[in-house]
């Protein structure tokens, strides 16, 4: 059964809404008194309150705000009189969920409530299926034991609890988007949506009405108005992704907007306000581009109030085999087989030097286990992977500097021509899998070039 509470110092509105409500699936209790009202629903809170928007006593706003604080998945209605439909906005745009201006009718009521207590029910169930997907591994929730890994977990933890913007610096691979929705889910913002911006992969034309709308008219084939994707974040998180890539004159139009929380559409003239949470992310040297003039200094503090920098997987020796063993079982339960892998199987795991990082050890086992029969993986299950690893008698001959030079150039060009092919030549396509710019991309490809051609 539903329980809701309505808070109103009208005793007449609190029968009527009894009245229209009454049903055997719903318990309404009405409160004329705020601060009684406040204690019940602190003490012990129920699906859904109802809340009058002026009280003499305490005003909607004052227990709102309690209530929010204590209880910010609580679904709160507003009940307001003409006048004050301006501040039930306001409070919608704080984590109120809907308002009804008075007098309303019971339709607009009922439907008001089974709105509110429908998203409820379905924020739980989504819960409980987050959990038992955490549960069977089959989510990109945080999995490390590293303790450089672990500390950069935590500090992401305390920084979730506010709202302040978060810079996430590290090699492509690493988990940047995936400690992004990390701070997400710990966050107040977490029942809001996550709106994740690749910068890297629109061109400069597009980006800008994809980040900010338009509205109709504003250029040749904008028919309609448009909401840009920072305008469907509002209430939710902000992930952009790659922010190096992004040109200097939008990086000016992005900082007005991290400033007053308010942007311009494309073509238009009315200031819209959107309250979301800005997590950032690049693997560029953000202070060298500062310094040829390519990334605005302003922008680079107003981002960084928290700045969090993921050791790559190289240094964190005690991930390589908890990660393999942990996209073995997840790919092998998705791809119904019975997968293990022998102790030389990790080991040769540790041996390599993973230029791709976490993204390219997570490949790495999918590939194996859709190709593997049932059974057990062995070292020599990974030399299409790494060639070079057959050549480790050749490379042991040489100075360290240059065997792992030619360790790492050999692995790029094998792992670059992987990705080339599995996108089917499509360069591109190639860079956004391997988590690179394509300029970046076509760079390791002319490399194989460069050493035939010296041969």
């Amino acid at each position: 059964m539903s329980r809701v509470f309505v808070i109103d110092d009208e005793p007449a509105m609190g029968e009527n809404i009894q009245r229209m409500l009454r049903s055997p699936e719903m318990n309404v209790l009405a409160f004329t008194s705020p601060r009684a009202g406040l204690e019940a629903v602190l003490a012990n809170p129920p699906d859904l309150v109802l809340l009058d928007m002026r009280m003499p006593e305490m005003s909607g706003e004052e227990v709102f705000a309690r209530i929010h604080q204590a209880h910010p998945g609580l679904r709160v209605i507003f009940l307001t009189a003409f006048g004050s439909v301006e501040g039930a906005v306001l409070a919608m745009r704080n984590g109120a969920f809907d308002y009804l201006p008075k007098p309303f009718k019971r339709e607009d009521l009922v439907l008001a409530v089974k709105r509110a207590l429908s998203h409820a029910t379905l924020e739980r169930e989504v819960q409980t299926l987050r959990g038992r997907l955490e549960q069977l591994g089959e989510t990109d929730h945080l999995q490390s034991r590293s303790p450089a890994m672990l500390e950069q977990v935590e500090r992401c933890r305390r920084a979730a609890a506010t709202d302040a913007t978060i810079l996430l610096l590290g090699e492509s691979g690493t988990g940047k988007e995936v400690m992004a929705r990390y701070v997400h889910a710990q966050s107040r913002r977490k029942s809001g949506p996550f709106v994740p911006v690749d910068c890297s992969s629109m061109p400069g034309t597009l980006i800008e009405s994809e980040l900010f709308g338009y509205e109709r008219g504003a250029f040749t084939g904008a028919e309609r108005a448009k909401r840009g994707l920072i305008e469907s974040a509002d209430g939710g998180t902000l992930f952009l992704d790659e922010i190096g890539d992004l040109g200097v004159e939008l990086q000016t139009r992005l900082f007005r907007f991290v400033e007053e929380r308010q942007l311009r559409r494309l073509g238009g003239l009315e200031p819209v306000r959107v309250d979301c949470r800005i997590v950032c992310a690049t693997n560029q040297d953000l202070a060298a581009k500062i310094k040829a003039g390519t990334f605005r200094e302003e922008l680079y503090y107003r981002l960084g109030v928290v700045t969090v920098k993921l050791p790559p997987l190289r240094e964190r020796p005690e991930d390589v085999a908890h990660l393999g063993k942990f996209f073995l079982e997840r790919f092998s339960r998705r791809n119904g087989k019975n997968l293990t892998a022998s102790p030389r199987f990790y080991e040769a795991l540790l041996g390599q030097p993973w230029p791709g990082n976490v993204r390219q050890l997570k490949n790495v086992m999918e590939k194996l286990t859709a190709l593997h029969p049932d059974g057990t993986l062995e070292p020599e299950d990974l030399a299409e992977d790494f060639p070079c690893a057959q050549a480790g008698s050749v490379l042991a001959r040489l100075p360290w500097k240059e065997a792992r030079e030619r360790y790492l150039a050999s692995f790029e060009v094998s792992y670059a021509n992987s990705v080339l092919s599995r996108c089917d030549g499509n360069l591109s396509a190639a860079a956004r899998e391997a988590g690179v710019d394509r300029k970046t991309f076509y760079a390791l490809l002319r490399r194989e070039r460069d050493s035939q051609s010296e041969e």
